[in-house]
């Protein structure tokens, strides 16, 4: 063989490994860039091992209970439960587990039997909380709850708010050994930012501004297949299913809630979400959060 033959047979061999490796990169190059997040989407799942219908805190329910004075607000999202003996009814303005920059109330009326009762409203701004305490005239038929009088006063202020209304928990049906949808909400970001900028040296940096306005900076390496990315960070990683055009990227990432103390934590929601004991093999959070170039 010539050396010309072996030169030209040498650059094939070269441009033939260098093909068969671009066209072994598993992920998209669109992931390339700086990424600013402008939503995240909360998903809360369950898996029941009997076919049941539960109280859903995800969902607005039938009535309302409403705030009135120095506060005013329609509370709309219900969960109760009963444990050691006393009785917790829970109602809020925003649904339960989802993070919102707007100003949002949370009501807890305990019951304590013969020991009596016990109110308390939570004013939430940002990360921060302000309460209101007191007792209210109540009626509970089934899980229809119903305020007659009351009113709560400020634990540092001249302020009070009258509390009155009629309010049940929205039900959904659940399937014995399939994943059921409780809720879906939209969180869209203001003051709260979430930025990557990911870049082709496999090398990336991220900045969180937190709710508070407290600024987050990390960096690390990532890796990605075709569906899947994860970032490295210095003592830890996290793996999101991904998606990605020219402009556009959608990171998911499911979280089973109780993975780590089943025995504890699966009883709790059980509680929560109105389910016979035993039930519940599964509750699950699905984080999706939307980015643009």
């Amino acid at each position: 063989m010539t050396f010309m033959k072996k030169s030209i047979l040498l650059l094939f061999i070269i441009f033939f490994i260098s093909c068969e490796k671009d066209e072994g990169e598993s992920y998209s190059k669109n992931l390339i860039g700086n990424w600013n997040g402008f939503k995240t989407n909360y998903a809360y799942t369950i898996i029941s091992n009997i076919s049941q219908t539960v109280n859903n805190p995800y969902k607005s329910g039938s009535g309302s209970i409403e705030l009135q004075g120095a506060e005013t607000a329609t509370l709309q999202y219900m969960y109760l439960y009963s444990t050691n003996g006393v009785q917790q009814i829970s109602i809020s303005d925003k649904p339960f587990g989802v993070t919102t920059e707007e100003t949002h109330y949370r009501l807890k009326i305990y019951d304590y039997g013969d020991f009596g009762t016990y109110s308390q409203l939570t004013k939430y701004v940002s990360d921060a909380g302000e309460n209101y305490e007191g007792k209210l005239e109540f009626s509970l038929i089934g899980s229809e709850l119903t305020v007659t009088s009351g009113a709560l006063y400020h634990t540092s202020l001249n302020d009070s708010i009258t509390v009155i209304g009629t309010l049940s928990p929205a039900q959904t049906s659940v399937n014995a050994g399939s994943e059921t949808e409780l809720g879906n909400v939209d969180w869209i970001f203001d003051i709260f930012e979430w930025n990557f900028n990911i870049k082709d040296d496999n090398a990336f940096d991220r900045t969180i501004v937190t709710i508070d306005t407290e600024t987050l900076e990390s960096s690390g390496t990532w890796s990605a297949t075709s569906d899947e990315i994860t970032f490295n960070y210095s003592n830890s990683s996290d793996t999101y299913a991904y998606s990605v055009s020219g402009s556009g990227l959608v990171l998911e990432f499911k979280k089973d809630l109780c993975v780590s103390n089943p025995d504890e934590c699966l009883p709790l929601y059980e509680l929560e979400y109105g389910m016979e004991s035993g039930s519940l093999e599964q509750v699950a959070q699905i984080k999706t959060t939307y980015f643009s170039k």
